[in-house]
């Protein structure tokens, strides 16, 4: 924007002076060759979209129902909130997955790793061998494909974590059997 007191003043859009309008514009040829050479430079392969979603999809908070947790794949008290799963060749999956105090996952395996992100609360997770681990809001946790392992709320605090993992041929967790309290105690 110009300077209606100092005409070739250039001020900011608040009305601060900038400085001098620029009055040489680059030649047709040198802004050419500019385009060009950062034209090529960022050429990105999108991928193509799949025929059967080709546009973005919001789901809307509230607009899925909470679901119970399996007592096959959990003790105590769990909640399952948006849940979402990409469309083919996607292979993402996950949930919001909320423990009540002392509530946990059976022991569990996921065919191509999963990564748990802690939103609330205060937990714990272990693999097959290892420490009873805790987790706490921020922390990043990932199992790797195959991992045997477990998580869940402390005794007697309750937990929130996004689950994510991915599906191999339409599977994306094995479940196995229930930790024990004695494991889960540590």
């Amino acid at each position: 924007m110009e300077s209606a007191e100092n005409p070739g003043l250039v001020l900011s859009r608040e009305g601060r002076e900038v400085g001098e309008e620029k009055t040489s514009q680059p030649s047709p040829a040198s802004r050419d060759t500019f385009i060009t050479k950062n034209l090529n430079r960022r050429k990105i392969d999108a991928a193509p979209r799949p025929p059967n979603n080709p546009t973005m999809e919001i789901k809307r908070a509230g607009s899925q129902p909470s679901a119970v947790g399996p007592a096959d794949w959990f003790t105590g008290t769990v909640r399952i909130d948006a849940p979402f799963k990409g469309s083919d060749p996607a292979r993402v999956a996950g949930a919001i997955v909320t423990f009540e105090p002392g509530a946990r996952t059976a022991w569990h395996t996921h065919p191509l790793g999963q990564t748990l992100i802690v939103t609330a609360g205060c937990g714990r997770a272990q693999r097959w061998g290892g420490p009873v681990e805790e987790l706490r809001p921020g922390d990043i946790v990932w199992f790797p494909p195959g991992e045997k392992h477990w998580h869940g709320a402390a005794p007697a605090t309750a937990l929130t974590h996004l689950a994510i993992q991915e599906q191999l041929d339409g599977k994306a967790v094995d479940w196995l059997e229930k930790v024990s309290d004695e494991q889960y105690l540590g």
